[in-house]
């Protein structure tokens, strides 16, 4: 058994020692691509501007392993209705810079929300599945700057401590993260079927563009990224998040296979007492990129309340 398990860390080890880190994309990957530096990371996002002058600015970030490409529909949507929209890369995803063993960590709400205040005014801020879990964080970090919130199938991060891990175990982990990645990318039927799972509907994921996922996926140093980034994430402060006086708005799905259940259950327990549940009866987790016209719809009331 020994000699078994020495053989896959070994093998792992090999793989990782194959990934190098991505200290941040150069070129703007989209017409309306901007980046924002801060400390080691540099902030990738991307902004919809409205025909007219702007009514109000919206925040919104991604979910786990995903980008700004999958909030693009909701932010054309939003734009059109002459509301500013900004999409933010969380770090170690996207075309945001990716987290290595020598990197000044900082959370992902103080990356954001330096971003918000660098481009100033007051912001509704949203997002989807973990991106939501950050957006609740960051409406209780900046009350003074946060009036209204957004979120499409919310879940929240567990809390971790920032400590000096073991550097046996740490690269172990990094390595299997990067490994987890590459076997995912080298066979496109995983993502399909992720894909699949994610919007409960085999036909529409069928014809889904999986690069939309992989491109960005595919940049170095992303699993080791990831794996970094657990030992710094924030868990809620419901109690805060309770006694904010902003309105508030969660889509949910009736068809979401990826979602806790229970995890989204204390979010909206614990929401703001200005807060709008709706539960869509098609789609899946990713119901704001399959219907991001009815998302919209179903959330500009409260973006048109928030102050």
């Amino acid at each position: 058994m020994k000699k078994i398990i020495s053989l896959v860390i070994s093998v792992l080890m090999l793989f990782g020692m194959c990934t190098p880190v991505l200290a941040a994309e150069t070129e703007a990957p989209f017409a309306n691509s901007s980046f924002y530096t801060v400390g080691d990371y540099t902030l990738h996002y991307r902004v919809f501007e409205p025909v007219t002058s702007a009514k109000k600015q919206i925040m919104l970030i991604h979910g786990f392993c995903l980008s700004t490409v999958s909030l693009e529909g909701v932010a054309q949507e939003y734009a059109a209705k002459g509301y500013r929209t900004v999409l933010v890369d969380a770090p170690n995803f996207g075309y945001s810079s990716r987290e290595a063993n020598d990197t000044e960590l900082l959370s992902r709400e103080e990356l954001i929300g330096s971003l918000m205040t660098s481009l100033g005014g007051k912001w509704i801020v949203g997002g989807h599945s973990m991106g939501g879990g950050i957006a609740l964080n960051l409406a209780c970090d900046y009350p003074e700057t946060v009036t209204g919130l957004v979120l499409f199938a919310p879940q929240t991060s567990a809390q971790t401590e920032e400590t000096e891990q073991n550097p046996v175990l740490s690269s172990l982990m990094q390595t299997f993260y990067n490994v987890i990645l590459k076997i995912c990318l080298k066979f496109p039927f995983l993502v399909q079927l992720f894909v699949s799972m994610s919007f409960s509907d085999a036909e529409y994921a069928k014809n889904y563009d999986l690069t939309r996922v992989t491109a960005p996926l595919s940049l170095p140093g992303t699993g080791a990224g990831v794996s970094i980034m657990t030992t710094h994430t924030r868990g809620p402060e419901f109690d805060k998040l309770k006694a904010l006086d902003i309105p508030c708005v969660i889509i949910t799905a009736a068809n979401d296979k990826v979602a806790m259940a229970d995890n989204l259950q204390a979010i909206i327990d614990n929401a703001p007492a200005d807060t709008v549940v709706y539960e869509l009866a098609e789609g899946g987790h990713m119901m704001m990129e399959y219907a991001p016209a009815d998302v919209a719809a179903k959330t500009l009331p409260t973006v048109e309340k928030a102050g």
